[in-house]
């Protein structure tokens, strides 16, 4: 399954933008054993876009269960980084 960000949300800039993602990523990874996530289009994300987006669904999904499952695409090192970051960052809160 494919989800492109841009037919989902205008921008990734707040943090109802990245929850109304979070709702489609939770239900795509739901029903699906592979979502690729594209972000073309989309220049940039704020923290709080990819807290709302990313970081709540390790409520839904084990930390190497969203590595396995999603996959992003047509991103820059800005937004790689950054939800690679939050959700490592997370993670290590839920492990310890």
């Amino acid at each position: 399954m494919v989800i492109k960000v841009v037919d989902v949300v205008a921008a990734a800039n707040t943090g109802d933008q990245g929850y109304s993602l979070y709702l489609v990523l939770r239900s795509a990874m739901s029903n699906s054993d592979a979502v690729v996530l594209s972000f073309e289009g989309v220049p940039v994300a704020t923290s709080s876009f990819v807290n709302a987006a990313f970081v709540s669904l390790l409520d839904e999904f084990s930390f190497p269960n969203i590595k396995a499952k999603l996959r992003v695409v047509q991103s820059t090192k800005q937004i790689n980084d950054l939800i690679r970051a939050r959700l490592a960052r997370e993670a290590g809160k839920l492990a310890a």
